[in-house]
């Protein structure tokens, strides 16, 4: 894990002073939540299987990093902790993660996902404690066949580190996961994931994995309101010593809705059930929380976006004017949160200086998108470099405009 972040802040302090500044993205966030569970598995950022937590949670997430945005590739490194305040029985984390996505064509995009996790322990006794290191490293390929539908398939290693007051385990495992997500109207988002892992530990040498799906389906009521629904199952199986093989089920239900007033702020609130099969006589498990989350972004070293010569953004006395370069075939089109997504958006006009339209719209943020429309056949285009950007429901990059 100490590895990992002096990894991070080698990339952030020491990378090539050539690459322009706008190029780069700082980012912060907060997260409170507060609320009730009795299981840690459920816990959305924790996920550590943790029976015994039958208590009120108040919990503060910190988060910081950076991003690399060009034309056809993204580098995200991001540090988050996980706090309960006067909560010494809780566990505490520490996560890095490094992710890194570039676009091969319109239709197929290569990534892959590194990081590490400390959990640290409450103490046993004095000067006993117990830690879980874990790493993973998880290349990706994206496959989006239409502008609706998209297809990623992950596969890797992860490795655990449990740090006992005796010994330290060590299980290796090997994970692969099927992810496709399909829009099924403008404000209608489905998915399925699918997910395989098996792996050995090396204490007692005995081998463990399990496979699940899940499906989930988001409803955008307006622009800054999203409601999700994720039901799943998995079935766990281990050996244990005498080389017999244990297989658990374990079924989960939630629902999350989360708000955005302004683009710096998410008021969101949780619901989950989980049901196990490890005892008979068990409860279902329960999390029940509200929160808040606010963040930031800005360009490091304090160097104003809007100082490039070039912005696809620009405000006029005529309305808001978007301007992006195109040299192919087709239509340009923009899409967003001035017209609901509705496609094929707003068709933009060729002009000696690119394509570019006028919107009349009202003081706020909007996020867009542009679109290529070529007689029957239509697909998204990459934004300019120079485009200012936030990460999509969708996991895709929007542009982002501010009507003044």
């Amino acid at each position: 894990m100490r590895r990992l972040i002096l990894a991070t802040i080698f990339l952030v302090g020491f990378a090539p002073t050539t690459v322009p500044a706008q190029d780069w993205r700082g980012h912060a966030a907060l997260g409170l939540a507060g609320g009730y569970q009795t299981n840690l598995y459920l816990d959305p950022v924790l996920g550590t299987w943790t029976p015994d937590a039958k208590s009120a949670l108040l919990a503060f997430t910190p988060q910081l990093g950076v991003s690399r945005i060009g034309r056809r590739t993204r580098l995200d490194i991001t540090v988050r902790s996980h706090l309960h305040p006067r909560r010494t029985e809780r566990p505490k984390l520490l996560q890095g993660t490094l992710r890194l996505r570039r676009q091969l064509s319109p239709n197929w995009t290569l990534g892959g996902t590194a990081g590490g996790t400390r959990y640290r322990y409450p103490a046993l006794a004095d000067g006993i404690r117990t830690a879980r290191d874990s790493w993973w490293a998880l290349p990706s390929l994206r496959w989006t066949p239409t502008s609706r539908t998209m297809l990623t398939l992950r596969t890797g290693l992860t490795q655990r580190f449990e740090h006992l007051p005796s010994a330290t385990d060590r299980q290796t495992s090997g994970l692969a996961t099927l992810r496709a997500t399909h829009w099924l109207t403008d404000r209608f988002q489905g998915g399925v994931r699918l997910h395989y892992t098996s792996g050995r530990t090396s204490a007692a040498e005995t081998q463990f994995g399990g496979a699940g799906g899940s499906a989930n389906l988001t409803y955008w009521p307006t622009s800054s309101v999203s409601v999700r629904g994720t039901v799943g199952a998995e079935q766990l199986r281990y050996e244990t010593v005498d080389s017999s093989t244990v297989r658990d089920r374990l079924g989960q239900a939630a629902l999350k809705a989360e708000w955005t007033p302004r683009s710096s702020v998410t008021v969101f609130g949780r619901a989950g059930a989980a049901r196990a099969t490890f005892a008979s006589d068990a409860s279902p498990d329960v999390h029940l929380s509200i929160g808040v989350r606010l963040s930031t972004q800005g360009v490091p070293g304090g160097s104003p976006e809007t100082s490039s010569p070039q912005r696809v953004c620009q405000n006029t006395e005529d309305g808001l004017r978007i301007r992006v370069p195109y040299d192919g075939e087709g239509t340009l089109h923009v899409t967003g949160d001035f017209n609901n997504w509705s496609l094929p958006g707003v068709p933009l006009h060729s002009t000696e200086n690119g394509w570019e339209t006028t919107l009349d719209l009202p003081a706020s943020r909007y996020a867009y998108r542009l679109r290529v429309v070529d007689g029957d056949e239509a697909r998204w285009l990459d934004l300019p470099s120079y485009a200012r950007t936030v990460e999509s429901a969708f996991g895709d990059t929007n542009g982002v405009c501010t009507v003044q």
